[in-house]
């Protein structure tokens, strides 16, 4: 499930000056303000790949620099983040730092320390070779473009056309008006800012379909994903039809690189086979998390986690597509099954058991056709939708599935989970699964039950 994912575009050098307020100047109404900490981080295109190494995925970073002590101060952030890079160094090329003063937790000003350098013609042709021989271990490209002068025209034609020649996604975040040079880009990711200059550049004064129909004529994207802040996200297909996705209220700490979040996480999750409205819904619950920390953040892994564990416990997803974010969060997989016809202590001691050796448990039930078919005509006690609604009381348990089959293995298969639980009274190799599991590298694991706890005996008493 770990992407590789390249990463092309401006990268600079954030530093937040911490400081206290400590009076106003008497030489002007200024405010006099002492420094308390300097901190350094990784912006642009360079965030973009801490995003994504961040949630578990395989970034690789591609941008130029002058050769000089904030090119040492980058690459070291990025060799500490074990994100791999190919940095051209040039003594023409400039280095983008962007100093934030911040006091009482607020910006109080930014200083950009930088010049705009086109990229050399002699490096573009080394990157584009380079990107061309190494093409099949990239599974999708994010352009991170800040109009610094590294997205050159040639260079983004030449490997936006190399990607699609390949079938593989391209996501662009934009800062140029014309569309021209994103040409191609699957989904391009302005912020309302942003589309309003591609409206204005084109001379459309409004957003009817015909001007909708004229951008796309000209990007050839899939797609427009509008970032509107507050107010949600907005995504425009090629067919004109437009979704809308509103955004929860939040307290604001900090916008800083939340468009990096966004694009990094979208990207990410669709490559992985994500639909894009989850895809989508995702994506901005993670910048709601970004502006509410400090200064240019990522969330880390177990943040990833329990995003997407608390996304698919709030929303109502269907089994496939969490077990498809469960396993690119990297959580643990368990399954167990039985018909579960009279619940009793022996199955809430294997639930406990199973659950302390997996992130998320999921228990496969017989149906009543199939506990009729195995068990003969007296049997379920227990209709399925009752025993279903019993095992989803169970905190435990992550989610229940219905079978009709006499055996659990088609959705075994389908699942393939980490582990195979079974109770002590199976033999570890008879377990249905037992060859399917162990051949896709999981583990088969019995489960000690409590004696004198089964639902024949109950029934037999």
């Amino acid at each position: 499930m770990q992407k590789n994912i390249l990463i092309l575009g401006d990268i600079f050098l954030d530093i937040f000056e911490i400081t206290e307020l400590l009076k106003m100047s008497p030489e002007r109404p200024v405010p006099v303000l002492k420094k308390i900490q300097n901190k350094k981080v990784l912006g642009g295109a360079s965030n973009v790949a801490n995003n994504i190494k961040s949630i578990g995925g395989k970034p690789f970073l591609i941008s130029k620099m002058a050769n000089n002590k904030t090119y040492k101060e980058i690459t070291d952030l990025l060799k500490k983040n074990q994100i791999k890079f190919k940095i051209v160094t040039n003594k023409n090329y400039s280095s983008s730092i962007k100093r934030r003063i911040v006091e009482n937790n607020h910006q109080f000003c930014r200083i950009d320390d930088e010049e705009i350098k086109l990229l050399l013609i002699s490096d573009e042709k080394k990157i584009f070779k380079y990107i061309k021989k190494n093409i099949n271990k990239f599974d999708a490209l994010i352009l991170s473009d800040y109009s610094k002068g590294f997205l050159t025209k040639n260079l983004l034609e030449k490997t936006i056309n190399l990607f699609r020649s390949h079938k593989k996604k391209i996501f662009t975040d934009p800062k140029k008006q014309d569309l021209e040079f994103y040409k191609g880009s699957n989904f391009i990711c302005p912020n309302i800012k942003e589309f309003n200059d591609f409206l204005e550049f084109e001379k459309i004064n409004n957003n009817s379909k015909q001007s909708i129909a004229k951008l796309f004529k000209k990007s050839k994207s899939d797609a427009f994903i509008i970032t509107k802040g507050s107010k949600g996200i907005s995504i425009i297909f090629k067919n004109k039809k437009k979704i809308d996705i509103s955004q929860e209220s939040v307290n604001i700490y900090d916008v800083t690189g939340a468009g990096d979040t966004f694009i990094s996480f979208f990207s990410y999750l669709l490559t992985n086979d994500i639909d894009i409205i989850n895809s989508l819904k995702i994506a901005s619950k993670a910048c709601i998390k970004i502006v509410q920390k400090k200064h240019t953040s990522v969330l880390n892994f177990d943040e990833f986690r329990y995003l997407i564990s608390e996304y698919c416990d709030q929303n109502l997803i269907n089994l496939d597509l969490k077990i498809k974010l469960w396993k690119i969060a990297q959580f643990k997989i368990g399954i167990t099954n039985g018909c579960f016809d009279i619940l009793h202590s022996g199955h809430l001691e294997l639930f406990k058991k199973a659950k302390h050796l997996c992130d998320k448990l999921i228990v496969l039930i017989n149906s009543d056709s199939s506990i009729k078919k195995l068990k003969g005509n007296k049997r379920p006690i227990i209709k399925l939708n009752k025993r279903i609604e019993l095992i989803r009381t169970i905190n435990n348990i992550d989610d229940v599935v219905s079978f009709n089959q006499d055996t659990p293995l088609s959705l075994i298969q389908k699942i393939n989970p980490d582990i195979l639980f079974k109770g002590s009274d199976y033999n570890e190799r008879k377990v249905v699964g037992y060859n399917f599991i162990k051949k896709k590298g999981g583990k088969v694991k019995i489960i000690k039950k409590l004696s004198n706890f089964s639902t024949s005996k109950i029934l037999n008493s």
